[in-house]
């Protein structure tokens, strides 16, 4: 779908069938064009949330090159979450990988500081060839710059709030923002290693942007683009109050925008200016490509936006090799019966791969029962045989797990608050559970809610009027115990009784050894019934 240069008369609704680039542009060729009279056009292919997927990368090379082969003034955006997890060898191998698919801008996402918080960004960005940009990443008021941890990394210039690129005679500014929810989307675990950074607010933010906007301006910048890990919402509130920003390159909410919409991923700044934003889903399955032509002024005349497949492309062998290197050959671990798919996050009911996931934690810890969110499963399990490779690519976080205790009360209150935030904030979901059962009812609360021991006992719990002097032993990850959307109850520090030994993916790798080869059917039992 294209932009007509006629902003009033396309603007609302755009029409379906908007004539394509005239032919002075060769719409089928893919070299930049510079005319006489000023228009520019600029390709860009785009990726967000790959989320530690190494296959993701293996194919995202292969697109790469192809791009930078047939458009080389192109710019390649990573729009945040590229890694996940607290492995380093992993995280420092996907930057590398980074390095490799000719990245020209991006930004870390929350998920990019899971590795002992802004310290581990830190220790990443020095293997990064690429810029990348956080306008809205600050050093605390209280912190000297001399302390701040990613200083090393602005001083080389790994890291700015913006940058200037120019391609056949034309400046493009790029600039970069976190997402304002960062806190409440991280781990316990990388909590720490952030407490000498602040984190704009979406007000704040969005002043800042501007401001930023009127500087690059000043130097003669008249394409600026927005490198964002916002999400959805956030973007379209910078994109309608923000003038001079073109493209938002956004991640963050999972979303996926093919072609321009109005309404929807097409907006209009307050001078009348198009904004587009771009994304393209999550966990590396689809990669988008942006074509735009600029008059002089900088301001969009023509575009289109296309979501592809990335599943389908050939991988690159010198990533997979990289890979190898990195983290050893692939070892079977297991064989799976049949396909498992991963669900939603946001969904009120039993996850297979989610309750395996559990059963996993139970067996590793002296827990009554077991929390977990389904957000932390980030792919299916096809059948066959199991490598430890594609649990890495499944868990990718490598949390801790604690153990806590909780009270009756406790427990049923944040059953509740889980189902009560998914409706509000569409994140969380059911609780997933092990050695536990419940029922949410038509009233959207809990009830039937039982222990099940491992000797098989039932132990049914009051959800009516829970006490505050039962106790039971609860196992959940240290992104669980951030107390993210609907688990603030479950940050709780004081009350851990002790860490167990393995993390969650090294849970799960040894569980699924357990099994001793035998194909494993994992399915749902019931243990979550929505009526």
């Amino acid at each position: 779908m294209f932009i007509n240069s006629n902003f009033n008369r396309f603007y609302t609704p755009v029409p379906q069938n908007i004539q394509t680039m005239p032919s002075a542009y060769n719409g089928t060729s893919n070299k930049p064009v510079q005319k006489n009279n000023g228009e520019f056009r600029q390709k860009t292919l785009y990726g967000n949330d790959f989320h530690g997927h190494f296959n993701a990368f293996r194919k995202f090379k292969t697109v790469s090159d192809r791009f930078k082969l047939e458009n080389p003034t192109g710019d390649v955006i990573m729009s945040g979450d590229e890694w996940v997890g607290s492995n380093r060898d992993k995280n420092i191998a996907i930057v590398k990988m980074m390095n490799m698919c000719n990245v020209t801008a991006a930004v870390p996402g929350n998920h990019n500081l899971d590795y002992k918080g802004a310290q581990g960004l830190s220790e990443m960005l020095d293997f990064a060839k690429f810029k990348t940009l956080a306008l809205n990443m600050q050093p605390k008021d209280n912190a000297s710059i001399a302390s701040y941890s990613l200083k090393d990394d602005i001083d080389a210039g790994r890291l700015a709030s913006s940058m200037i690129v120019e391609e056949n005679g034309k400046k493009i500014g790029y600039i970069g923002v976190v997402p304002c929810d960062l806190f409440s989307r991280l781990s316990t675990q990388s909590k720490e290693g952030t407490k000498d950074i602040k984190i704009l607010n979406l007000k704040e933010t969005q002043a800042a942007v501007q401001k930023e906007v009127d500087k690059l301006e000043k130097q003669g910048v008249n394409i600026i683009k927005l490198v964002s890990h916002l999400g959805k919402d956030a973007s379209v509130q910078i994109a309608k109050n923000v003038s001079g920003i073109d493209i938002i390159n956004d991640g963050h909410s999972h979303d996926t925008f093919d072609g321009l919409v109005a309404g929807k991923n097409l907006f209009k700044s307050p001078r009348g200016e198009w904004v587009i934003i771009t994304q393209a889903g999550k966990n590396g399955h689809a990669y988008g490509v942006l074509d735009v032509v600029y008059d002089k002024n900088g301001r969009i005349i023509q575009a289109k936006n296309e979501i592809k497949n990335l599943d389908k492309q050939p991988e690159n062998l010198v990533i997979k090799t990289m890979e190898d290197i990195a983290l050893g050959a692939p070892e079977t671990i297991g064989v799976i019966a049949h396909e498992v798919k991963s669900k939603p996050e946001t969904v009120l009911e039993e996850s297979p791969l989610s309750a395996f996931l559990s059963d996993a934690y139970l067996q590793y810890s002296d827990a009554d029962f077991v929390f977990n969110n389904m957000g932390g499963i980030r792919a299916s399990l096809p059948p066959g045989p199991v490598t430890d490779r594609d649990i890495m690519d499944l868990m990718p976080f490598y949390n801790d797990v604690n153990v806590y205790k909780l009270s009756e009360k406790d427990i049923i209150d944040v059953l509740n608050s889980a189902i009560q935030a998914t409706s509000k904030y569409h994140r969380t979901g059911a609780l997933q559970v092990s050695g536990l059962r419940y029922r949410i009812g038509k009233d959207e609360k809990v009830k039937d809610v039982v222990l099940v021991k491992k000797d098989g006992t039932q132990i049914p719990l009051n959800s009516q009027t829970p006490s505050s002097d039962k106790f039971f032993k609860v196992a959940y990850n240290t992104f669980v115990a951030g107390g993210s959307e609907g688990l603030e109850a479950l940050a709780c520090p004081e009350k851990i009784i002790h860490k167990c030994e393995k993390n969650e993916t090294q849970m799960l790798i040894d569980y699924i050894k357990s099994f001793n080869g035998k194909p494993i059917d994992i399915h749902e039992d019931g243990r979550i019934i929505h009526e």
